[in-house]
C-alpha cells in the first residue's frame, strides 16, 4: 500500500461539515489528513455564481438522485446527493441561518451533554473569523459586514415595506425571536459563491498536510473485529484501500452517512439480513428518525410593482447570464433564489415563530414543480420543526442497489395542523389592503381553501427545503454517542448533519459546518487526553 493512501484521519465527505473538520485537524501540522471525496471540483466552466445552485440541482454531473413516490401521488420525487466537492449545498441557494441557539438548546435539555446553544454559538464565531464569506453576514471581527451582489431590489424593498407595515419588524440580520423580515444573507465573495470548501480545501486555507482525493466513492469502511482501519473505495482505476491510523470521520451527509454505515455492516440487523451485508454492530438507530420539512409555493402576478424579474430561475435561463455576472456582478444568478426571507408566527398571538416565508420576484421553474410563465414572483413557506419521521436503508450490498426512502411528510396531526396553519397565515397576509392591491394568486388560486386542500396540495405539489437531519442522530438512543462516535464500533464518528436529533429553524448549512468544527475540538481534546 502506498503510503499515500495511509492518513490518521480519513474524512469521508468535504462537504460543509467535512471541510470545517479538515480545516481543524490540519491546524495541528503533525496530523495528516485525508478527505475523500466522490466527485471534483465543479466541472463547469461558469463562474459559481450565487443561483448555480438551480443548474447544480439538475445535473446528473453534480448530485445523485435517489427517486421516491411520497404518497399516493403520481409526481416522483427526488432527493440529491452532492457528488462535487461542496457536497450536497452545491444544489442548495447560498442563504445562511444559523438557526436560533434555544433550537439547540433542546438537545442538551433532552440529555445530549454538551450540545447546546453557547456551543454552536462559539463555533459560529471561530468559523466566521477563519473563512472568508462562509456565513456571509459577519466579518472577522464579528461585526456584520454583509455581501452585496447587486443594488436592493425594487421589488423586494416593497415586499419588506409592505410586511413592516402589518406589523413585522424589518431587520438586518433575523435573530428569530420574534416575527422579522430582512434581505437574505447570502454566502458569497465579490459576487461569487463561497464556501466551507472553497475557503479551507481549494483557497487560501490549503494546508500541505491535508490531503483531497476526488473521484473515490467510498464503497465501505474497513474493520478489525468492531475497530474501524480505514475506507474501501470505487475509482476510475478500480478498487482503492485507504489506512486510518487514527479514527475514520464520516462527514457524507444525511444520505450518505448511514448508507455508508449500513454497506459497512452498522446498523439495525434485520435491516441488514434483508439486504444481504453481514453484521459488524447492531445499532438500530442508524437510518432511522430522518426529518425534514415540507413547504409549498404561491406564485403570484405583481401589479404595479417596479422591478419584477420575468427571467425565471431555471436551469434553461443560464446559459448567457453567468458571462453577464462575471462582467457586471449583476443579473438573475447573483442571487440565490428568494431575496427576502421571514421568521413568522403561524398564529399571530403565539409569541415564537414557527414558520418560514421566503419571496423571489421572479418565477421559478423547473426547480420547484412550477410551470413556466406563472407568475411574476414566487412566495414559499415552509413550517419549523417537523416532529414527523421517516427512514432511509439500504435495500442491498452495492452500491448501485436503490436506497429505501420514506420521507415521513406531515405524518404527525402536529405537522399537519402546523401546515394548514401557515398556508392560512400566508393568505392573511396577501388578503390584506395593500397586498390585494398590488398582487394576483396565480397558484394554487381560490379553489385551494379548507384544511383537506390544503394538505392534499402541500403534498401533491409541495417541495422539501433539502435540509434534512437525523439519520445518524446523537442521543441516549441514537446513533451515536454526545463525542459522535458510533455506537458499537471503535475509532469512527459521524460529524455532519446526520446526527443533528431535529431540525433547527434555519438552513443546514451553517450548522453542519458548527457540527464539523465542534467534532475537531472533540478529536483535539480526545487527542490531548490519550497522551
Amino acid at each position: 500500500m502506498s503510503s499515500r493512501d495511509v492518513a490518521d484521519y480519513i474524512i469521508v465527505g468535504s462537504g460543509p461539515a467535512g471541510s470545517a473538520l479538515a480545516h481543524q485537524l490540519g491546524a495541528n501540522p503533525q496530523n495528516r489528513v485525508l478527505v475523500i471525496e466522490v466527485g471534483d471540483c465543479d466541472p463547469s466552466p461558469r463562474p459559481p455564481a450565487p443561483a448555480h445552485f438551480v443548474r447544480a440541482s439538475s445535473g446528473p454531473q453534480y448530485m445523485t438522485q435517489h427517486a421516491h413516490r411520497p404518497f399516493d401521488i403520481e409526481r416522483m420525487e427526488r432527493w440529491s446527493l452532492g457528488q462535487v466537492m461542496d457536497g450536497s449545498t452545491t444544489a442548495h441557494g447560498p442563504s445562511r441561518d444559523r438557526g436560533q441557539e434555544g433550537d439547540y438548546d433542546t438537545w442538551e435539555a433532552a440529555g445530549i451533554t454538551g450540545w447546546n446553544g453557547s456551543r454552536f454559538r462559539q463555533a459560529f464565531t471561530a468559523i466566521e473569523k477563519h473563512a472568508i464569506g462562509v456565513t456571509g453576514v459577519r466579518g472577522v471581527d464579528g461585526s456584520r459586514t454583509p455581501e452585496e451582489t447587486e443594488p436592493p431590489h425594487p421589488a423586494s424593498a416593497w415586499w419588506i415595506d409592505a410586511l413592516a407595515r402589518q406589523g413585522i419588524d424589518a431587520a438586518e440580520d433575523l435573530d428569530g425571536r420574534h416575527e422579522q423580515i430582512a434581505y437574505a444573507s447570502l454566502s458569497t465573495w465579490n459576487g461569487t459563491r463561497s464556501s466551507a470548501t472553497r475557503a479551507w480545501l481549494r483557497r487560501h486555507g490549503r494546508r500541505p498536510n491535508v490531503r483531497v482525493r476526488t473521484h473515490c466513492e467510498v464503497r465501505r469502511i474497513l474493520f478489525d473485529g468492531t475497530t474501524a482501519t480505514g475506507v474501501e473505495a470505487r475509482t476510475p482505476r478500480g478498487t482503492v484501500r485507504f489506512t486510518a491510523r487514527r479514527e475514520v470521520i464520516l462527514c457524507a451527509g444525511t444520505t450518505g452517512s448511514p448508507l455508508l454505515l449500513e454497506r459497512s455492516g452498522v446498523g439495525d440487523p434485520e435491516v441488514l439480513t434483508a439486504a444481504g451485508v453481514h453484521l459488524v454492530a447492531a445499532n438500530p438507530a442508524v437510518g432511522a428518525n430522518l426529518r425534514q420539512r415540507r413547504g409549498a409555493v404561491v406564485a403570484l402576478e405583481l401589479n404595479g410593482v417596479r422591478g419584477r424579474d420575468r427571467r425565471p430561475v431555471t436551469p434553461a435561463a443560464r446559459p448567457r447570464s453567468p458571462f453577464r455576472q462575471a462582467l457586471r456582478r449583476s443579473s438573475a444568478p447573483t442571487h440565490g433564489g428568494a431575496r427576502a426571507v421571514a421568521v413568522l408566527s403561524s398564529d399571530r398571538t403565539a409569541s415564537n415563530p414557527d414558520m418560514t416565508l421566503l419571496f423571489t420576484p421572479a418565477p421559478v421553474t423547473d426547480h420547484d414543480g412550477i410551470p413556466a410563465g406563472t407568475a411574476d414572483a414566487t412566495v414559499a413557506f415552509y413550517p419549523h420543526a417537523p416532529t414527523g419521521t421517516g427512514s432511509l436503508h439500504i435495500t442491498g450490498p452495492s452500491l448501485d442497489d436503490p436506497p429505501r426512502l420514506v420521507p415521513g411528510y406531515l405524518s404527525t396531526g402536529h405537522d399537519r395542523d402546523l401546515t394548514v396553519a401557515a398556508f392560512t397565515r400566508v393568505r392573511e397576509i396577501l388578503a390584506t389592503e395593500l397586498f390585494v392591491s398590488a398582487t394576483t394568486e396565480t397558484l394554487p388560486g381560490p379553489g385551494v381553501a379548507d384544511a383537506a386542500d390544503i394538505l392534499r396540495y402541500v403534498l401533491d405539489q409541495g417541495f422539501t427545503d433539502h435540509h434534512e437531519v437525523g439519520t445518524c442522530a446523537l442521543g441516549a438512543d441514537g446513533a451515536v454517542d454526545d463525542e459522535l462516535r458510533v455506537r458499537g464500533t471503535d475509532r469512527l464518528r459521524v460529524a455532519d448533519a446526520s446526527v443533528m436529533p431535529t431540525l433547527t429553524t434555519g438552513d443546514t448549512t451553517a450548522s453542519s459546518m458548527a457540527v464539523g468544527w465542534i467534532a475537531g475540538d472533540i478529536l483535539r481534546n480526545a487527542n490531548t487526553r490519550g497522551r
